[in-house]
Formats: structure tokens, sequence, C-alpha cells
């Protein structure tokens, strides 16, 4: 009797992850070193709050490896329908990462208001060019990985591109807090941490977005009218297919499982049924976002 499911690899996810990967590991670390060198020499709250939170996307990065190393994996004894539950584990948990990178900026952020007027920052030469430059870098490291997360359908993949965009915005708040804080008085000289705390609201947003997807994920929501408009299509166009009366699609991880009935002519042998049964499972796991499908035969009424 089998009791594992029968899964092939796919090496061309597995290809897609991989390049994903090396993109924010290369590009987080180059931002790191920057952004660290920027806010030492500057004394910037704004800027170290930028360092920290590309401090935060090199970690992730690394336990986004192994996770999606781990969803890779096939079938076993442990895991019977495979381990593609793990992704949006994944991709819950570097939500809560990047919320405590925005707690530990709104921290100090809040300290640096409180302790009053602070010196003036040098805000032009290399601060304002690293801040530029970390966010063009951004911009092109949301878009490579984007295109990936799409082409692996990759709900990890997707919230770090997300985080990847909430970088574009934290460079530019963080650019506009150390430009005003240059200036003289002791009000703009609150702008720093005043824009150190606007980033730090913007990495909370954008926690709570992925956080909501990503719950879906693990929770079983049901699929979009659309899509299940589009699963009843697939199956109506079988040959021998009369009527489909029930589907019912939810996620299972980051793809959907569906339950169906079919029904089909109460005359016809039962090889033919049993062909048509296989057709139907066909043509929807055949859809990009079907992991599976369990197809319920009964006859129809003339």
């Amino acid at each position: 009797m089998q009791r594992i499911r029968h899964q092939d690899a796919d090496p061309e996810r597995s290809r897609l992850y991989l390049r994903a990967i090396w993109i924010a590991v290369i590009g987080n670390s180059l931002l790191v070193v920057a952004k660290g060198s920027a806010a030492y020499y500057s004394g910037s709250t704004a800027i170290f709050a930028t360092a920290i939170d590309s401090v935060t996307d090199v970690v992730y990065t690394v336990f986004l490896a192994w996770g999606l190393w781990l969803s890779q994996q096939p079938a076993d004894d442990s895991h019977p329908q495979g381990h593609a539950r793990i992704e949006p584990v994944v991709s819950a948990v570097i939500a809560l990462m990047m919320g405590l990178a925005g707690w530990e900026v709104i921290r100090r952020a809040f300290s640096q208001v409180l302790a009053g007027s602070q010196e003036p920052i040098a805000a032009w030469g290399w601060s304002a060019v690293i801040l530029v430059g970390s966010g063009l870098v951004k911009v092109l490291m949301y878009v490579l990985v984007r295109r990936l997360a799409e082409r692996a359908r990759s709900p990890a993949i997707s919230a770090s591109a997300r985080d990847n965009l909430s970088d574009v915005f934290s460079s530019v708040t963080a650019l506009v807090g150390i430009l005003a804080a240059s200036l003289p008085g002791s009000v703009m000289s609150l702008a720093d941490p005043i824009a150190a705390m606007i980033v730090s609201l913007w990495i909370f947003r954008n926690v709570l977005a992925i956080l909501h997807e990503n719950m879906g994920y693990l929770t079983g929501k049901a699929a979009e009218p659309d899509l299940v408009e589009q699963i009843h299509q697939t199956a109506r166009k079988v040959d021998g297919v009369r009527v489909v009366h029930r589907i019912i699609a939810d996620y299972v991880g980051p793809q959907l499982r569906v339950d169906m009935h079919v029904d089909i002519s109460p005359e016809i042998p039962f090889r033919v049924a049993h062909d048509i049964h296989s057709a139907v499972q066909e043509a929807v796991e055949g859809l990009e976002t079907v992991d599976q499908a369990y197809i319920h035969l009964e006859p129809a009424e003339d």
C-alpha cells in the first residue's frame, strides 16, 4: 500500500530559488557595509535604521535559503504530502524578523527625540550618495526578484521582493531626514530621528501585509472566484464531462488543493469512466496554481 505521495523534483523552480537567494545575499551584504559606514561617520539614526534593515535582510536570506531548500524535499513518512507548507512558514518568520528590525529602529529614534536637539548632521557627501545608490540597487533587486517570484510562484521570494521595495522607501525617507537635519535650528535637528520613525512604520506595514498573505496559505483560505471559474471551465472541456457541480478549492501552502464532483453518463464502461477521471485530474492539475485535484465521479441524470 502506497503511503507517500510520489513527487517529481522541479529543477527549474530550484534554479529560480537559487538565483533569487544569490541576488539577495550579494546585494544586501554590499549595502550593509556601505550603510554601516555611512551611519558610523555621519551619526545619523535614519541611516542606522536602513543599515539595521539591511542586516536583517542578510540574516533572513540565509534562513530563506534553508526554508526553500527544505520545501523542495520530496514527500516522506513524516510529511506524506510533501514539504511545500514550510514555505509560507518561512515567509511569516521573515516578516517577524522585519518587525524586530523596525522595533529596534523606532526604539532608538524615540530615545533620540526624548534627548532633545542633536548636533547637525553632515548630509552632503558620501552619506547622501550611499542612500541614493542603495535606493537604486534596491529598485533593481526588486524588479529581478519579483520576476523570479512570479515564475516560481513562491510566496517566500515574493515577500523578499516586497522587502526590497520597502527598502527603497526607507532610503528616500532617510535621505530627506538627514538633509533636513543638516539645516540649522533645534527643530530641524529632530528630522533625522523622525525620518527613522517613518522608516520603521513602513517596515511594520510590510510586516502586516506579508503575515496576512501567508497566514491565509497556512490556514487554508479559499481560492479567488476567478480562479475557481477557471478550474470549472478546464474540467468542463474534458470529453465525457456533462456537469461540474461542486468545487472546493483551498490553499495548502502556496498552491491549491481542489475537490470537485463531475457528472458523467451512467451507461459508459468503467474503464472509460476511469479515463475521464484521469483526464479531468490531469487537466486541472495542469493549471499553474493547482497542486492536487480530487475528482469524484457521479452518474448524470438524463
